[in-house]
C-alpha cells in the first residue's frame, strides 16, 4: 500500500513539471485544503478560492477571465446555458412588484420566463420598438428592469444602447443585453453605458456546435450578487469540459468572425434584388436609422439574418425549407455548418401575428462554407419553390 502511494505521489508531481499547451482541464467536483486556515479561507471566499466545483474551478475561471476581458468588464461568471444565465440574473437582480420591459424582439424563452414570474409578483410588458423615446414611454414607477437584444432576435434590429443607458441611470434601472448576435468581439455594451452583458456561449463562443453554455459580464458587485443568489440557488453550473471546449472556441473566434463578418455581406448583396424574398432582417441593409446605429456600435456584423419570403403561402414556405441542400434545418447557431429554421412550425400562426412576424419568415445562419455555395443554395431553393426568374 505504502509503495503504490508513493508511487501516485511521484507521478503528480511529474505532472506538476510538463508545459501544456492547451488550457488543462481540472475535472474535479472538489478540492483539498492544506491546513485549517486555508479551509476557513476557502469557506469565507467561496467564489475566490477552489473548494466546490460548482462554485470556482480553474478551467472555467480562465474562461470567465477570458469572456471579462473580452467584453470590457471587470468580471465575468459561467453557467450551464446561457438560459442559465438569463433566469440567474433576473433572479438576482429583480423582486417582488418590480416591472421590467422587455424590449425589441427579446428570445421567446426570455419572455416566458419574465412572464412566468408574475406568479411572485413581478410585472412585465414586451414592447417591439427601437425607439428609445417610445421605450422611455413605457417605463413605470416601479421599473427596474430593462432587458433586450440589439440586434434583435428574428428582426436583427438595433437601439441607441448610449441613450437608453443614460435615461436609465437616472432612473437607477438596470439595463441587461443578450449580445450573442454580435459576439464579444463586435459589440461592447459595458462600454456605452449598459449594465449587464450576457451571451449563449453555445454560439459563436463554442463555435463547434458541441457544448451548451451560457455567461454574463458586468461590474464586480454586480457579479458579486448573482454568485451569491441566482448562480448558487439555480446550481447551474458549466462543466469543466464544456469551459475546455469554450476556450478552444475563444482561440478561432477572430478567425470565424472575420469570415462570417465577409460571407454574410456577400450573401446580403445577392438576395438584395431578388423578387421572391420581401424584406432582409440584418444591420447590413437596414434603413438610414438602423445603418448609422450599426456603424456606431458594431465593428463587424455576425451572419445570423432572417428572410420574408415574397407572400404568405406556407406551401412555397415548407417547399422552400425543404428544397435546401447545405443549409440544415435545425435549431441554435454560431457553428460550422449553416442552418433556416422557419418561424412557423405547423400550428403557431397566432403566435407569429402576435410578435410581429410574417409568416413565411424564416431566421437563416451563414456558417463557414464558402459564401458562393450558400448563395447557390438559397437561389436553387427559391427556384423551387417560386420558378426562377
Amino acid at each position: 500500500m505504502e509503495y503504490i502511494e508513493n508511487i501516485c505521489n511521484e507521478v503528480e508531481k511529474r505532472q506538476r513539471q510538463y508545459h501544456a499547451m492547451a488550457p488543462e482541464i481540472v475535472m474535479t467536483s472538489s478540492f483539498f485544503f492544506e491546513d485549517f486556515e486555508d479551509f476557513a479561507y476557502g469557506c469565507s471566499n467561496e467564489f475566490d478560492s477552489y473548494v466546490y466545483t460548482r462554485g470556482t474551478n480553474p478551467t472555467v475561471e480562465l474562461l470567465e477571465e477570458k469572456l471579462a476581458v473580452l467584453e470590457h468588464g471587470e468580471r465575468c461568471k459561467v453557467f450551464a446555458s446561457g438560459m442559465g444565465a438569463i433566469s440567474a440574473a433576473i433572479i438576482t437582480l429583480l423582486k417582488a412588484q418590480d416591472h421590467v420591459l422587455l424590449v425589441n424582439t427579446v428570445y421567446g424563452a426570455t419572455v416566458s420566463l419574465v412572464r412566468y414570474f408574475e406568479k411572485y409578483g413581478v410585472s412585465c410588458e414586451v414592447v417591439n420598438t427601437t425607439d428609445v423615446d417610445e421605450i422611455i414611454k413605457r417605463v413605470q414607477e416601479h421599473t427596474r428592469m430593462i432587458y433586450f437584444e440589439s440586434p434583435s432576435s428574428q428582426k436583427f434590429e438595433m437601439i441607441d444602447l448610449q441613450k437608453l443607458a443614460a435615461f436609465a441611470k437616472t432612473k437607477e434601472i438596470v439595463t441587461v443585453i443578450d449580445n450573442t448576435w454580435a459576439s464579444p468581439l463586435y459589440q461592447h455594451p459595458l462600454d456605452h453605458g449598459i449594465d449587464v452583458v450576457i451571451h449563449s456561449c453555445s454560439k459563436y463562443v463554442g463555435g463547434h456546435s458541441d457544448i451548451v453554455c451560457g455567461a454574463i459580464i458586468s461590474r464586480k458587485e454586480i457579479i458579486s450578487q448573482i454568485e451569491e443568489k441566482g448562480y448558487l440557488y439555480l446550481g447551474a453550473t458549466c462543466s469543466p469540459m464544456n469551459a475546455f471546449l469554450a476556450l478552444r472556441g475563444l482561440r478561432t473566434l477572430p478567425v470565424r468572425m472575420r469570415n462570417v463578418h465577409e460571407t454574410i455581406q456577400k450573401v446580403i448583396d445577392a438576395l438584395r434584388e431578388d423578387k421572391r424574398i420581401e424584406k432582409i432582417h440584418h444591420p447590413y441593409c437596414g434603413d438610414a436609422k438602423q445603418k448609422a446605429l450599426a456603424d456606431k456600435y458594431l465593428t463587424g456584423y455576425g451572419s445570423l439574418f432572417a428572410i420574408d419570403l415574397a407572400d404568405d403561402d406556407l406551401e412555397k414556405l415548407k417547399t422552400f425549407v425543404n428544397a435546401l441542400q447545405v443549409f440544415t434545418l435545425g435549431v441554435s447557431w454560431g457553428g460550422f455548418e449553416s442552418l433556416a429554421l422557419p418561424v412557423y412550425k405547423g400550428k403557431n400562426q397566432e403566435d407569429i401575428v402576435k410578435r410581429g412576424l410574417k409568416l413565411t419568415h424564416v431566421r437563416m445562419y451563414a456558417g463557414l462554407e464558402h459564401p458562393d455555395t450558400l448563395i447557390q443554395d438559397i437561389k436553387q431553393a427559391l427556384d423551387v419553390a417560386y420558378g426562377t426568374v
